[in-house]
């Protein structure tokens, strides 16, 4: 069964933590070429709207933000969007926005790994979200003065904030064994918040497609494994010649601190003569997504490396028969209602999974129960309480 996804509603507002004001730090933004921790962030804002609090949010330009959360964001009771301006990088411009007199806090929240090298006390408590270390995993991936800039961005994060905030328990536990020992007293797992309203405006959408088809939702990192996907597909397109395979994320050109180009994958669809049978549509906004996700047989993420992996989660919460990996995170936020994958890169296993869920997706599929559990387990409004109490230090 699948489910509305118009189905989480919010929460009635709380009164805990009323007239508080907390700073969120939106300055890492370009919409669409930084990847989950964007929605990740637009999560959260949603999820703060159902508390009693005083939110601003600080960036550069809020072009630089996506338009439909912006949208959102000026209805959203409590909330303002401030431009600070300032130059590139995002980190200069997060220190100039906290030198500004105009701006006070009982609390500031940097999303992104990354804390000012000051940050004045009339700002209260600082707190920061660590949502991976991959580049300790997979170095080839990162430059030389990325991998270096990196570590000192986290040390220094870790020692600077009041507390440190990772999305899963993978992610504490590499942070204690790379940070050191010393950081444990600050590490706090928060899942990421998960909202199903974003996709809402696509329930009574038309499929995009005529044909059956299996969707991945990954911007196209090195790490996210996609060619295995394309690989194993292909056999199962041999065997079933209506099924389609739809890979929706944004091309390597558009991501931040990657190189290539968007025909990395579309090549390899042609050389494994399925270029008819596979759909890349770059990044899409929402409700594009929500028409997508609305209407897939099944849900595929191959992914290598995950601090959380927000799509798995969200395919779920729609009730989709989600296909991953034993990898990193992964096993552990899908709360065991996914079909995992023992050996990512095996292309056969995955073609007999996927061939198997093409088959009989409903037998493949969380249930009902299950569905609302997980969905209650990362709604914003729950999330976003518990990062209040690590703001606000109660």
């Amino acid at each position: 069964m699948k489910f509305d996804l118009a189905l989480q509603r919010d929460a009635p507002k709380t009164g805990a933590s009323q007239h508080k004001r907390i700073i969120v730090a939106a300055h890492f933004v370009r919409a669409g070429e930084v990847g989950g921790a964007e929605h990740m962030l637009y999560n959260l804002i949603s999820g703060f709207g159902a508390h009693s609090i005083d939110l601003t949010l600080t960036c550069s330009d809020a072009g630089r933000l996506d338009p439909l959360a912006l949208a959102k964001f000026k209805e959203q009771p409590g909330l303002r969007v401030v431009e600070t301006g300032g130059p590139e990088p995002r980190f200069l411009a997060e220190q100039r926005a906290v030198l500004r007199r105009d701006l006070d806090s009982d609390a500031v929240l940097f999303p992104n790994y990354f804390v000012p090298p000051w940050v004045p006390r009339r700002f209260g408590r600082a707190v920061t979200v660590l949502h991976d270390l991959q580049y300790r995993h997979f170095p080839q991936h990162f430059t030389r003065t990325k991998r270096a800039w990196l570590r000192a961005a986290h040390s220094l994060a870790s020692r600077r904030a009041d507390a440190v905030i990772v999305p899963s328990d993978f992610v504490r536990d590499d942070a204690i064994r790379w940070l050191g020992p010393t950081s444990e007293r600050k590490l706090v797992k928060v899942p990421n918040p998960i909202s199903w309203t974003r996709f809402a405006g696509s329930v009574a959408s038309t499929r995009p497609i005529e044909r059956p088809y299996i969707l991945s939702v990954a911007a196209q990192y090195p790490h996210k494994n996609l060619d295995t996907l394309l690989r194993a597909f292909a056999l199962v397109a041999l065997r079933n010649r209506d099924l389609q395979l739809v890979l929706c994320g944004q091309f390597p050109g558009g991501l931040r601190g990657i190189g290539g180009t968007q025909q990395a994958l579309s090549g390899l669809a042609r050389e494994l003569a399925i270029e008819d049978r596979v759909i890349l549509t770059g990044y899409v906004n929402d409700a594009t997504l929500g028409v997508w996700y609305n209407h897939a047989q099944a849900f595929a993420f191959p992914s290598l490396f995950e601090g959380f992996g927000m799509p798995p989660v969200e395919a779920l919460g729609l009730g989709l028969p989600v296909i991953t990996t034993l990898c990193a995170a992964l096993p552990e936020v899908t709360l065991g209602l996914a079909h995992l994958v023992s050996d990512p890169r095996d292309i056969e296993e995955w073609a007999q999974l996927l061939g198997a869920t093409a088959r009989d997706p409903d037998a493949f599929s969380p249930g009902d129960a299950a569905v609302l559990r997980l969905r209650a387990h990362y709604a914003p409004q729950r999330i976003a309480a518990l990062y209040l109490q690590q703001l606000l230090g109660c």
